[in-house]
């Protein structure tokens, strides 16, 4: 259900304060769930992604932005969100922003996995798709739905157990719910459904199970007894992402997960998640999350450490506060 400006007004308020917490410094702050991420800009600004975009939605709290993509030009503010559907270069320009009223959104990368997913369900539980038309790119007035499951996401993605078993649940919502929206305009391509979704489905998992082993689209194809060509088109049309874009992000995401829980170097992770070399895994590393990955690490191993003194401090003010009252 679409929201009118009156009832947008709370949900956006809500949302906008747990985001203004979470993304104290300029620029972009990464979640501990992968894929999310939050921005924050105090004035103006034009700026090129150096990577290309998944498929994926942009929330804005507060004030407004501008994007390029693939040579058309979009406009989002808090009452209208971007679903990006496939890859894509993005030249974005914050346009309303300054020091006492920041721009701020969120910016969530929408998984393969649960796209395929929810094609897979659908398409059981509905027969064929309906034939709709695919814009790779499209901005929506936001949704009731939607704004309130990313209210409920945020609080799961403060540690890392809510992240590995709660978050994602809310992820899956979320993504249902834009494919059941108009949103569907950008991630839906009927074609594409029926036993392609299935076998790259199944495809996916087999990824996500050895994605340290050498794998390649010719091997990956024969696993899905598909050809290689067919293989290549139908991942990607379902998926919103390339086999080897989608293997190189699992890669990476687990990396994460090794660097959070280990002090291991960087050569060991490259090395134990499947990147030929250090400096590969650098590199794509870099492209990704726009920093090296020490530097990552420290942050997001900051970020923890800030979180976990204000859950002591809370806890703190509750027991005082609790104290005076039995008192």
């Amino acid at each position: 259900m679409l929201l009118n400006h009156q009832a947008a007004s709370s949900v956006i308020e809500h949302l906008r304060s747990m985001v203004a917490a979470r993304a104290a410094a300029e620029g972009r702050t990464d979640s501990l769930y992968p894929g999310l991420r939050y921005y924050r800009f105090s004035h103006p600004i034009e700026y090129t992604k150096a990577q290309r975009l998944a498929p994926g939605i942009v929330v804005v709290l507060q004030g407004g932005k501008t994007a390029n993509l693939g040579g058309q030009l979009h406009a989002y503010d808090p009452l209208h969100y971007l679903v990006l559907g496939g890859e894509t270069v993005c030249h974005g320009t914050v346009v309303t922003a300054s020091s006492d009223c920041p721009y701020l959104a969120i910016h969530l990368d929408l998984p393969p996995a649960a796209l395929v997913k929810t094609f897979v369900t659908l398409a059981e539980k509905q027969g064929a798709l309906a034939p709709t038309p695919v814009r790779e790119n499209f901005v929506s007035p936001v949704d009731t739905g939607v704004l309130q499951a990313f209210v409920r996401l945020l609080p799961t993605t403060d540690t890392a157990l809510d992240c590995a078993t709660l978050a994602p649940l809310v992820v899956e919502e979320i993504v249902v719910r834009l494919i059941r929206s108009n949103a569907a305009f950008a991630i839906r391509n009927a074609a594409a459904m029926g036993r392609s979704a299935t076998r790259i489905q199944k495809s996916i998992q087999f990824i996500q199970a050895n994605f340290a082993g050498p794998l390649s689209v010719g091997g990956l194809a024969d696993h899905a007894a598909m050809s290689p060509s067919h293989y290549a088109h139908s991942f990607r049309q379902v998926a919103g992402v390339s086999p080897m874009r989608y293997l190189r992000d699992v890669r990476l995401d687990q990396a994460r997960v090794l660097m959070l829980g280990s002090p291991l170097r960087p050569s060991e992770v490259a090395e134990q998640v499947g990147f030929e070399s250090a400096a590969h895994f650098t590199r794509e590393f870099k492209r990704r999350f726009e920093v090296s990955p020490t530097e990552y690490s420290r942050r997001l191993r900051d970020a923890d450490r800030s979180k976990s003194a204000a859950a002591v401090k809370e806890t703190a003010v509750f027991d005082i506060a609790a104290h005076r009252r039995r008192s």
